[in-house]
């Protein structure tokens, strides 16, 4: 896991036909133009009251088993590379999770290359093998944040692809990827 520049990551994402958003109170969000048959699903929990895409199909879901969808939705998606972006700057996220993630090694060795980033979006590059570290930070955000300041968006520079965490127990998908999208509307179809 490292961090990468904003500017650049941004450049990738939008050939992809992401265009950055706000969304709020100096927090961002990531988009894609709808007019391409870009499939939305929304994940939610009893607790959510973060409101769906309009269109989006509405999946009812235990927030406990939120962390464990998204990681098997990365494997699903085959996914090598994903960048995780905070909606706000990395020090919400980081004092969210801070208690619960200072026992994870790997979290803590991102922690460390934080400081310098700390004020800032720039994206943090995972790999396959950095999945489990991502399924525990979401269950740490789920647990632990207090605002939607300290969600996270999961996209890629390979495809048309955006998941995004809203810490109440919401994980906002949209694929603008019509093979993408069907193995997704499966995947989820088994894990209700």
């Amino acid at each position: 896991m490292e961090f990468v520049d904003y500017d650049e990551a941004m450049g990738a994402l939008r050939e992809q036909g992401l265009r950055e958003v706000p969304d709020g109170n100096d927090l961002i969000g990531l988009a894609m133009d709808d007019t391409h048959g870009v499939v939305h699903l929304h994940l939610a929990s009893a607790e959510s009251t973060y409101p769906p895409h309009e269109g989006a199909e509405v999946v009812p879901i235990d927030k406990a088993r939120l962390p464990d969808v998204v990681e098997h939705l990365l494997h699903k998606l085959h996914l090598s590379q994903v960048l995780l972006i905070p909606v706000a700057k990395w020090r919400k996220v980081f004092d969210a999770v801070a208690f619960s993630m200072a026992d994870n090694e790997d979290w803590q060795v991102v922690d460390t290359a934080a400081t310098v980033v700390l004020n800032t979006r720039d994206p943090l590059l995972c790999e396959p093998a950095d999945f489990h570290t991502i399924n525990a930070l979401i269950k740490a955000l789920l647990s632990d944040a207090e605002s939607p300041d300290q969600g996270l968006i999961l996209t890629t520079t390979t495809a048309p692809v955006t998941v995004k965490l809203v810490p109440d127990g919401a994980v906002c998908i949209s694929i603008g990827d019509p093979v993408l999208a069907d193995v997704v509307v499966d995947t989820f179809g088994s894990a209700r």
